[in-house]
């Protein structure tokens, strides 16, 4: 599938979740698929991307910390584009006695792109702190080397209870005052290499992480299978991307209750078996819903 056919639902209709899956890889992403605007169908179908495990299994701290530095692209960015304002903005542009510029105050990492993309530039004070503390620091392993990674327990007020007033003020009550412990469910996600990540939502009763470090657990059944709050795959995942992205194409577009989501009828089912339908729950044409 090129592009037009990526962007044009009618291209969808009966091709399995992995050949799309793979189509978008080979673009770039979703973000290059869906630049300015996700359609109302795409959010529709978006859990035909979203597959549970079946077991989890922590994995060591000094693991987890190493694989959440990679993950955790976007910050990285935001450090960058900090360090290198800073540096363009405070350096002494004055030669020394040796006829050479001193050194900049602080130094840039290797991997730092040489100019910020619009996205990092324009992220404001509160997204860069929700960004960089979106995880929690466990991280699970399912039984295809998918990695999990718990995040906040502010990150769940979407997934249980009434919808909240005031989303940024209720997601710092629950994850400053009532803590994980505290919460009903806990919120993973598992990022796809497309700028999108896949979601679970996993019930709690009064822990901080699901599993001990080194300890499988089967969670089938606490998974929660309620559309209203279960996971949903999302397009664009706050910590590879930015918060700004993950509002524009997950946040705006979701509709909240059991009947705005087609969803596939086993949460398990690898990609390669789930089709893309033509209609949605109330029978109406998805491709004409844009």
């Amino acid at each position: 599938m090129n592009i037009n056919d990526l962007r044009n639902y009618r291209k969808w209709i009966g091709v399995s979740a992995q050949d799309v899956y793979f189509s978008v890889l080979a673009t770039g992403g979703w973000k290059t698929v869906f630049p300015h605007k996700l359609p109302r169908w795409a959010s529709k179908v978006r859990n035909y991307f979203n597959v549970a495990p079946a077991t989890l299994e922590r994995v060591p701290e000094d693991v987890a910390k190493r694989v959440r530095r990679q993950v955790q692209r976007f910050s990285f960015l935001l450090d960058c584009h900090a360090t290198q304002t800073f540096n363009r903005y405070h350096r002494n542009y004055r030669k020394n006695p040796w006829g050479k510029l001193d050194p900049p105050p602080f130094r840039v990492p290797a991997n730092c792109p040489a100019k910020a993309s619009h996205e990092v530039v324009h992220t404001d004070a509160i997204d860069r702190i929700a960004t960089k503390n979106a995880l929690a620091g466990a991280v699970y392993q399912d039984p295809s080397n998918r990695l999990w990674y718990q995040m906040t327990a502010g990150s769940t007020i979407f997934h249980y209870g009434s919808t909240p007033k005031v989303a940024a003020v209720e997601a710092v009550y629950v994850d400053k005052i009532k803590g994980q412990n505290d919460t009903p469910v806990f919120k993973l996600i598992s990022p796809d290499n497309t700028g999108g990540s896949l979601e679970l939502i996993l019930k709690n009763k009064g822990r901080d992480h699901i599993a001990a470090v080194k300890q499988k657990v089967n969670v089938r059944k606490i998974i929660v299978g309620d559309t209203a709050y279960q996971g949903s795959y999302n397009y664009s995942e706050t910590v590879q991307v930015g918060l700004g992205a993950h509002k524009m194409r997950d946040v705006k577009t979701h509709v909240r209750g059991r009947s705005f989501y087609v969803n596939p009828s086993n949460v398990f089912c690898p990609l390669a078996s789930r089709r893309f339908p033509e209609k949605d729950m109330q029978g109406k044409p998805l491709a004409d819903q844009v």
